[in-house]
């Protein structure tokens, strides 16, 4: 025993001595060494079902054949026209039937009680900064005015107490004034800027538009 002891130790203390070491490498290789994840470009591409129809992210999906977010051609914020003759040019709807600015496309028939009982207008002209007091004129039908202080010039044309629609034409149901409305254009530095209808009940209807200046109608003035 005394004579194998110091072998068998011998051999047991080399043994440990290169067990250790293995034991290490194999350890890191176990952490350390694991294979890198392929490339974004090898990936799996996403389902192309979940993405169509998506708008950018961060914002809710659309619903199934939604038209793409944004303006169509055609529409009428992409051509900046006017779509199936229901609105004036400020945009404000009016009734259906209702004569479109200037009266385009329809004729104006005068009947001839109006002719006999109307022979002005009053128009007033106001500057929306309140500079001044709004300014009233008489024009006679078929007459012009200027306005002081601008180039603005204004034709009178047609004037119809209780304006309608009929039969394709321009007219007045009456001679009572329940609809007040006369045809005018505007000039501005000789060059025609409106043509259309002022209401003076309904005054926001097809306005004259102008960054200086308001013109509606007051009344008519019969003759006599």
């Amino acid at each position: 025993m005394t004579v194998q002891g110091p072998g068998i130790r011998k051999l047991i203390l080399s043994g440990v001595a290169v067990a250790i070491p293995l034991a290490a490498v194999a350890l890191y290789f176990a952490i350390f060494d694991q294979p890198s994840p392929p490339p974004r470009s090898a990936q799996a591409p996403p389902d192309a079902s979940a993405s169509a129809g998506q708008p950018d992210s961060g914002q809710a999906p659309l619903p199934p054949n939604h038209p793409p977010v944004g303006e169509q051609p055609g529409s009428p914020q992409a051509s900046g026209g006017e779509q199936g003759g229901g609105q004036t040019g400020g945009g404000m709807n009016v009734p259906e039937g209702h004569p479109q600015v200037g009266g385009a496309g329809r004729p104006v028939r005068l009947p001839e009680g109006v002719k006999r009982r109307w022979q002005a207008v009053k128009l007033q002209v106001e500057e929306k900064s309140g500079g001044k007091p709004p300014e009233v004129f008489t024009v006679k039908l078929g007459g012009q005015v200027s306005i002081p202080g601008s180039t603005l010039r204004v034709k009178v044309g047609e004037f119809l107490p209780a304006l309608q629609v009929s039969g394709g034409e321009i007219t007045s149901a009456s001679n009572e004034p329940t609809n007040p409305a006369v045809l005018v254009t505007v000039s501005e530095d000789g060059k025609d800027t409106f043509k259309g209808w002022l209401f003076s009940k309904f005054p926001d209807m097809q306005p004259f538009e102008h960054p200086r200046y308001r013109i509606t109608l007051v009344e008519g003035v019969p003759k006599g």
